[in-house]
C-alpha cells in the first residue's frame, strides 16, 4: 500500500482524542510526528512509532500566563514546522489559537481542526473588542488559511455556521467528538475506590468535574450545597482547576458548608471512578460560549450512564445534545428551584434517574473512536 512520507501533527494538550486521530493515520503515512506540550493518554497509549517534539506547556492558571504559553508555542510550532518538517502535511488543531497562523509562514499543505474559534472566543470573553484592529487582523487571516486549508473539520452543527464567517460552510466538516467505552464504563458504588477513599459512597452525589473557567458558572453548585446543606443523603463534589478553583474554595470556607468538597485535577486511571461516582453530573456552558463548544466530558459520562444535569442557554450545543440524547435535564442559570426539584426527584425516583441513565448508556454507542477515521 502506497504511503505519503511525513505529517505533524500540532496540539498544545494532546490527549485521547488527538491519540486516536494519530492512530487512524497509521496506515497513510510513513512518519507521523506530534507536536506538543502535554501529552495525557488514558488506557491507549500514544504508538510507539509517533515521533514527539515538545511545546511550552499551555498554563490556564492566570491570563498572562494563558497568553505566554500560547505565544511561546506558536513561536516554536512555527520554528520546527520551517526548519524541521519544511515538505510535511500538517494537521493543524486549534490549541494554541494562533495554529492556524503557521501556514502564512510555510509552503505545506494543511487540515484543520477546530475545537474553538478564534478570535471569537477572546472577543466573547471580553480579552479584545470586535472592533480591535488585532481581531480585524485575526479575521482577514482566519478568511486566507480557511481558503487554503485541505479540509477543515470542527465539532458541532453550531461550529460550524460560526466558520461559515470565514469560509463557505460546504468546506466545513462536522466530526463529533466521543467517548471510549473500553476505559470508561459503570461502576458499582459499592466496588467505587475513589467514593470509598473520600468516605460519600453512601451519598446521593452531584458532581461536577473539569475546568472551572470563565465561562464555566460553577457557582451554581455553591447555591445548591446551601440549599440541601440541611439534608445529610445529598453530597456536591467539584473537581478540576481553572481560574475560579480559588474563588470556590473561598465560598465553600465561608459559608461553612459541610455538604461539599473541592478537589484538584485526579490521576487520569481516576477517571472512571469519579465520573462514574456522580449520580448527577453537572455540565455548564456559559451564554459566551453557548455555540462554540459542548465539554468534552459529556461524552465521557455517557460511558458511565451518568445523567446530566446541564445548566446551558436552551440553543445552545450542549443543551441540543442533552435533549436529543434524552440523557438528562436542561436549565437556565437562575432556575435554582428548579434545579433543587430535579435533584429531590432524582434522588427518590429510582425509575426517573434510571431512564435517563439508560439513555446516556445507549447515546455512548453513537460516539466512539470510529469518529477518529473521519478526520483521513
Amino acid at each position: 500500500m502506497y504511503k505519503k512520507k511525513q505529517i505533524v501533527f500540532v496540539n498544545q494538550s494532546a490527549g485521547y482524542l488527538m491519540i486516536d486521530i494519530i492512530d487512524a493515520f497509521k496506515d497513510e503515512y510513513e512518519e507521523r510526528i506530534l507536536l506538543t506540550g502535554f501529552l495525557n493518554p488514558r488506557n491507549k497509549i500514544l504508538d510507539a512509532t509517533v515521533k514527539v517534539e515538545k511545546l511550552i506547556p499551555y498554563d490556564r492558571s492566570s491570563t498572562f500566563k494563558r497568553m505566554f504559553t500560547w505565544v511561546g508555542a506558536f513561536l516554536k510550532i512555527l520554528f520546527l514546522i520551517k526548519f524541521k518538517y519544511p515538505k510535511a502535511h500538517l494537521f493543524l488543531v486549534s490549541n494554541p489559537p494562533l495554529t492556524a497562523w503557521v501556514p502564512l509562514f510555510c509552503k505545506n499543505s494543511y487540515d484543520i481542526l477546530i475545537y474553538d474559534v478564534y478570535p471569537d472566543a477572546l472577543v466573547e470573553f471580553g480579552y479584545f473588542k470586535q472592533d480591535s484592529w488585532i481581531i480585524k487582523k485575526w479575521e482577514n487571516i482566519n478568511r486566507r488559511m480557511y481558503a487554503k486549508a485541505r479540509k477543515i473539520s470542527t465539532i458541532t452543527s453550531g461550529m460550524k455556521e460560526r466558520i461559515a464567517k470565514y469560509v463557505n460552510k460546504n468546506k466545513v466538516n462536522v466530526v463529533p467528538i466521543w467517548t471510549d467505552n473500553s476505559f470508561l464504563k459503570p461502576i458499582p458504588k459499592s466496588e467505587n475506590v475513589f467514593l470509598k477513599t473520600h468516605q460519600i459512597e453512601d451519598k446521593f452525589i452531584v458532581m461536577y468535574s473539569g475546568n472551572m473557567g470563565k465561562a464555566h458558572p460553577v457557582e451554581i453548585l455553591i447555591e445548591l450545597a446551601l440549599q440541601f446543606q440541611n439534608n445529610t443523603e445529598i453530597f456536591f463534589l467539584l473537581i478540576g482547576g481553572g481560574d475560579r478553583y480559588k474563588e470556590m474554595e473561598v465560598l465553600i470556607a465561608k459559608n461553612k458548608l459541610q455538604n461539599i468538597k473541592i478537589l484538584p485535577w485526579q490521576d487520569t486511571k481516576t477517571l472512571p471512578f469519579t465520573l462514574s461516582g456522580a449520580d448527577l453530573a453537572l455540565v455548564t456552558v456559559g451564554n459566551e460560549a453557548s455555540d462554540l463548544s459542548i465539554p468534552s466530558k459529556t461524552y465521557n459520562l455517557m460511558s458511565v450512564g451518568t445523567p446530566i444535569l446541564c445548566v446551558a442557554p436552551q440553543n445552545s450545543a450542549l443543551a441540543r445534545l442533552v435533549e436529543n440524547e434524552k440523557m438528562g435535564e436542561i436549565f437556565q442559570n437562575s432556575d435554582l428551584q428548579s434545579i433543587v426539584d430535579f435533584i429531590q426527584k432524582s434522588k427518590i425516583n429510582f425509575e426517573f434517574l434510571n431512564y435517563y441513565k439508560s439513555n446516556a448508556l445507549k447515546a455512548s454507542l453513537n460516539y466512539t473512536p470510529y469518529n477518529a477515521t473521519k478526520f483521513i
